[in-house]
């Protein structure tokens, strides 16, 4: 005979499962959850941003992939949404909101630019990963600013963040390889989308 009592378990049980997977099949569509806010945050002398939307065709899927040594997951070729910063009409930075699949659901991560393709800032809006305040703090972010494409932020060939070059991260290793990796794969989108930024910026270094 069916007991009634464990009911509430099992809809507490399906629930869970169908919240999980939800999450999951929303990896790829990371919305900025508070541009108006965060923008000012991450670049205090813009003036207002607007909104660039780029789609991942498969020249780009390649590319990228061949970089990361990584396929990417099956929901990320498709849009990437991108906020230039503005400071008057003059663009001062480029900011992309990405998602990653974390062990406990996605983590939510927006990085801010700078127009030469070097990271300025991030904000994780959302993780469940353990010891994610320790990302946030600014011990570990400050390790991040200024490193670009070039930088090895995961051993060779893996998703696994390179402790060679960045500490502190004891007991929050796979929350900080997950920033690593997303690190790694948002530079090389900005290069891959933006590369017109990329050249007039080596461009004004050269006649500077």
């Amino acid at each position: 005979m069916f007991n009634k009592r464990l009911i509430p378990i099992i809809c507490l049980a399906v629930l869970f499962v169908f919240l999980s997977l939800l999450d999951l099949s929303q990896a790829a569509l990371c919305a900025f959850r508070n541009p108006d806010r965060g923008i000012y945050r991450l670049f205090p002398e813009a003036t207002g941003y607007r909104v660039v939307i780029k789609s991942m065709n498969k020249d780009i899927q390649k590319k990228i992939e061949e970089y990361l040594r990584q396929k990417l997951d099956y929901d990320e070729g498709g849009d990437h949404t991108f906020y230039f910063v503005l400071k008057g009409k003059e663009v001062i930075g480029i900011i992309h909101p990405h998602a990653e699949r974390g062990t406990y659901g996605i983590v939510e991560m927006v990085w801010a630019f700078t127009l030469e393709g070097k990271i300025k800032d991030y904000i994780i809006q959302r993780s469940r990963e353990r010891n994610t305040k320790l990302l946030k703090s600014n011990k570990i972010r400050i390790q991040f600013k200024g490193k670009g494409v070039e930088t090895p932020f995961t051993f060779y060939g893996t998703k696994k963040i390179n402790t060679d070059l960045f500490s502190f991260i004891e007991g929050a290793e796979t929350a900080a390889s997950i920033v690593a990796y997303s690190a790694k794969k948002s530079l090389m989108l900005y290069r891959l989308f933006f590369p017109e930024y990329i050249q007039k910026s080596k461009e004004n270094d050269i006649e500077e």
